[in-house]
């Protein structure tokens, strides 16, 4: 393993550059960068060194931020040599574009040309709906993750994401990318999977839970599978994320698609009338059923976004006064947080509120004025308290890792903390938040105790054996791809057998078979690129 830990994929030339080294000589406190002819051109020392209880062991940081000369280079330290790297202004443009290609390569329910990753249309016709003699076509989606189940609540989490990247694009390359078959932009990948959300909805407006078969099958390619299709029972968790996700997405083909946008929004009027109307309906796998179950102990925060969704998307202040209600309902539970996550949707419905158009805010009458502002400065206060938290956790360690624990998701759950970084930079412009979200991309390109880059096909030492079916059937991984990462609990057998005594940092394998610490999912993929499209 390499002693030096680098951003394989490279830096923009204004941006923060670190480095984390090993340290086995703390008499060496020198380190010095070089071109790729050889020329030395930056010399500095190395800093912050000390014992890392997640990493396990010392380290020290090696920062050479003020190069900001375009070029190939190497960081060396103590008889060390790190990867190579770039340092350039469009450094992360192919990777933004490969991360959201991965998307139209998990298409499901239709044909795919590519060269290497087409496939004949699989999973499709009628699928059996759970409990009752009758069938439903609900064709189209993603595959979600390793297997090729389709679940709302992991859709609708990916969804957001990646409208809220394009909105931070900014019409960056016309808002357009270049994939296998034409120019395609992120509102076209992410109304396949809407078009889908619409078929999992019943007419009284409850969403099925996910569409999958009755178990998981081996790795094989996508249309090999025939096993019979079944639609979960509906759940509130999955119905709420629906109303959310198509009334926030209404007005981004309003212009384009009316139609389209005011299927949407009735859509998601109609599924919150049920939720209205209904209890919780929290899922949990049926007997018969064993593929991801998704399930979930607390609706409230979902029934909040689609509430703050519906408010941004109507103007109607009673959507805004449930909210209101129902946040302080959440408030009430120990584990409540302003984050995101399949199972964490409080954090989208701040974005909601807070990305408000000014003719919605116009709307609002002059009685109901003052509990709008003080409910959104309510909210302003809290996500920047999230923020604060995620520097507090990336501070205590060498990595910069925001969280307090490392579990199964890590990857996904350090870009979803970039996430609430980004957010608090834009509401108070104070430039720590933003170091600390370049130092989260730079732990996933390879400044990591296990020296990967963790998406696939991109640096020098990179992912090539995910828990990903069609990866896994050819031998090939799938690029654009983000590795699980690293999870403490070992929960899986090739983790348990490999990774005993391992400090939690360093509890990754780049084994097919480790689901737990290598699989790959559309949720941990969707905020990587929405953290990309901050870097564009």
């Amino acid at each position: 393993m390499n002693k030096i830990f680098i951003n394989q994929v490279g830096y923009l030339p204004d941006a923060d550059k670190v480095a984390v080294a090993e340290i086995q000589n703390e008499s060496v406190t020198s380190f010095y960068v070089k071109k790729s002819s050889g020329e030395t051109v930056l010399e500095g020392r190395i800093s912050d060194i000390r014992d890392d209880e997640l990493a396990g062991g010392k380290y020290g940081v090696l920062d050479f931020s003020e190069l900001d000369a375009e070029g190939c280079y190497t960081v060396c330290y103590d008889g060390n040599e790190s990867y190579s790297f770039e340092i350039k202004p469009e450094v992360y443009k192919n990777l933004y574009k490969t991360s959201l290609e991965y998307f139209t390569l998990s298409r499901c329910g239709q044909e795919l040309k590519d060269p290497v990753w087409g496939h004949k249309a699989c999973h499709t016709g009628p699928a059996d709906i759970y409990g009752t003699k009758d069938k439903q076509v609900a064709d189209g989606g993603w595959h979600d993750a390793g297997d090729y189940g389709r679940y709302i609540v992991a859709g609708a989490k990916t969804i957001m994401d990646l409208l809220l990247a394009y909105e931070t694009e900014k019409g960056l390359y016309g808002r357009t990318i270049q994939f296998w078959h034409d120019e395609l932009s992120i509102l076209d990948e992410v109304r396949f999977e809407l078009e889908w959300f619409l078929r999992m909805q019943r007419e009284d407006g409850a969403v099925y839970h996910k569409a999958s078969c009755y178990r998981f099958c081996g790795f094989i390619w996508p249309d090999m599978e025939k096993d019979p299709l079944v639609l979960a029972p509906v759940s509130t968790t999955a119905t709420a994320d629906f109303a959310g996700c198509c009334a926030y997405a209404a007005k981004f083909y309003k212009g384009t698609d009316p139609e389209f946008a005011y299927k949407l929004l009735k859509a998601a009027q109609l599924s919150q009338k049920y939720l209205d109307t209904h209890e919780d309906e929290l899922y949990k796998n049926p007997p018969e059923i064993s593929t991801g179950g998704y399930g979930d102990g607390c609706a409230k925060d979902e029934r909040y976004f689609a509430l703050c969704a519906l408010f941004g998307a109507t103007g109607n202040i009673e959507f805004f006064t449930k909210a209101m209600e129902m946040r302080k309902e959440l408030q009430k539970n120990p584990w409540w947080g302003d984050g995101f996550g399949w199972g964490l949707f409080t954090g989208y419905g701040n974005e909601c509120l807070l990305r408000l158009d000014q003719a919605v805010l116009d709307t609002v009458s002059d009685g109901d004025r003052p509990q709008v502002e003080n409910f959104l400065d309510e909210i302003k206060t809290s996500v920047i308290a999230t923020a604060d938290k995620v520097l507090e956790n990336a501070d205590s360690n060498i990595f910069a890792y925001p969280l307090m624990k490392v579990f199964w998701g890590s990857n996904g759950a350090v870009m979803d903390s970039a996430h609430c970084l980004s957010i608090a930079y834009d509401l108070t412009g104070d430039e720590e938040y933003f170091h600390c979200f370049q130092r989260q991309i730079s732990y996933i390109l390879g400044v990591n105790p296990v020296d990967y880059c963790y998406v696939t096909g991109f640096g020098t030492n990179t992912i090539k054996n995910p828990h990903h079916r069609p990866s896994g059937f050819i031998k090939k991984a799938m690029p654009g791809m983000l590795s699980g990462g690293p999870a403490a609990g070992l929960n899986d057998s090739v983790a348990k057998e490999k990774l005993q005594g391992q400090a939690p940092l360093k509890c990754f394998i780049d084994h097919t078979g480790s689901y737990s610490t290598n699989e790959i999912a559309i949720y941990w993929n969707s905020p990587l690129t929405l953290g990309l499209a901050r870097m564009l």
